[in-house]
């Protein structure tokens, strides 16, 4: 059959051949797509990033645990107190000792028996140093413990923020691919006319026909793209909440200068410094004499039955005074010093880590603010150009494949432009963190 023969048979019933012809694209999609606006949010739903941030915060396991660790931390330094208080033991003895001829100990070895109940109590001594020292080294593990939980927190905004720029940009060319979808719509409705006036060839008309039922599947992928983006996002601030809503535009941070040794990855390392030179000080301190006071109070007696008459107190000082270990100390200190050489390699890499990635990242800023420029200008003169084309076509002076050419190129720059716009974000949130 000839291509006239088929343009004279779809254009014979007109309203039937429509209706046909829509039957199909909608079996062809798997049901009817109209453009889908999205929700209003609810009040106490996020849809901003400070409160996923929040969410995230509160929700984080991780969090929780170096919070629990700090407070842990704090009862050790009120244990460590209490250990330098009295100690006060009861202790109860009871041992007979049977002796029969030729059986039993020697009565001058066991007494026949050990009947006592003594109270006791010990005081280190002169251990101001060491007692000292293990207060700094605790305050130096929740002070370390602390700077864990703000390194967690600032890797779970990194985490929290990549992704919500990631939803925002899906959630972007969703809200795009959809006002492209209506403006075809609308333009639709013209080129029906305009074919059935005989302006335009219906073999024209069908390839822009194709181009909206394309756009219509480019919808459809656009929003489960940003459902599945959204639904990544809640999973990690642990929200369940699964209605799809718009996210508001995020506000770009400030560009803060580049964080030196107080920046909370330098000060892991700073740390690190203070606690080897603590634990070094720990060992020598161990090697000293250490003193405590002894007494006790109590019944003591080898005879179970004159134990009343033997009530006393005892009381003196007891001396500790290491000699030899096997060189147990010098091996300390060696294992330290290849502690703090690890300690160095790390902070020397770090620090040119983080200053090369700063540079990095203000070149990428450069380009990327540059590029936008461009793009945003070209989107404006695409926008223009489908403005007047619009108009060229009600009047039959532009085709319809041209049309559908700068549609095309519309969409292309609203694209590149959405991808410029995320990345500089994401190039100002990684200075933002660089700047901590």
């Amino acid at each position: 059959m000839s291509a006239q023969f088929i343009s004279r048979l779809l254009f014979s019933w007109p309203a039937a051949w429509w209706g046909l012809l829509l039957l199909g694209g909608v079996l062809l999609v798997g049901g009817p797509v109209a453009a889908q606006p999205l929700p209003a949010p609810a009040s106490s739903v996020p849809d901003r990033l400070e409160e996923f941030l929040t969410a995230a915060y509160q929700n984080s396991p991780l969090l929780g645990d170096l919070r629990g660790q700090v407070l842990q931390n704090r009862i050790d330094s009120l244990r460590r107190a209490a250990q330098n208080r009295p100690y006060v033991a009861g202790n109860a003895v009871a041992v007979y000792a049977p002796v029969s001829r030729r059986f039993g100990y020697d009565e001058a070895v066991s007494n026949g028996g050990n009947y006592g109940t003594v109270a006791s109590v010990s005081q280190p001594l002169l251990n101001g140093n060491s007692l000292r020292n293990d207060y700094r080294l605790l305050e130096n593990q929740g002070q370390t413990l602390r700077n864990n939980g703000r390194l967690s927190a600032l890797d779970l905004r990194r985490t929290v923020t990549d992704q919500f720029l990631t939803a925002y940009a899906a959630g972007q060319q969703w809200a795009f691919g959809q006002d492209i979808l209506a403006q075809l719509r609308r333009q639709d409705v013209l080129l029906r006319r305009l074919v059935n006036g005989g302006l335009y060839k219906q073999t024209q008309y069908l390839s822009y026909y194709l181009s909206v039922r394309t756009q219509e599947v480019t919808v459809q992928q656009n929003r489960l793209a940003y459902r599945r983006e959204l639904g990544t996002l809640r999973y990690l601030c642990g929200l369940r909440d699964t209605v799809l809503r718009p996210l508001q535009t995020p506000a770009p941070p400030t560009h803060p200068a580049l964080a030196g040794l107080g920046s909370i990855t330098q000060r892991q390392y700073t740390l690190d410094s203070l606690n080897l030179g603590l634990q070094r000080q720990a060992i020598a301190l161990s090697y000293r004499p250490r003193v405590q006071a002894v007494a006790d109070i109590g019944l003591q007696s080898a005879s179970l039955i004159a134990i009343q008459r033997h009530f006393g107190i005892s009381g003196g000082l007891q001396l500790s005074v290491p000699i030899f270990d096997g060189h147990q100390r010098q091996l300390g200190y060696s294992r330290l010093e290849v502690a703090e050489q690890i300690r160095r390699g790390y902070r020397s890499f770090l620090t040119a880590q983080r200053q090369q990635l700063y540079d990095q990242l203000q070149n990428q800023l450069q380009a990327t603010t540059q590029l936008l420029v461009s793009l945003q200008e070209q989107l404006r003169i695409a926008n223009a150009l489908v403005e007047a084309s619009r108009q060229q076509l009600a009047t039959g002076d532009l085709s319809i494949l041209d049309y559908l050419q700068l549609i095309s190129s519309t969409r292309n720059f609203q694209f590149s432009l959405t991808q410029a716009e995320t990345d500089r974000l994401r190039v100002l949130y990684q200075l933002d963190y660089l700047s901590e």
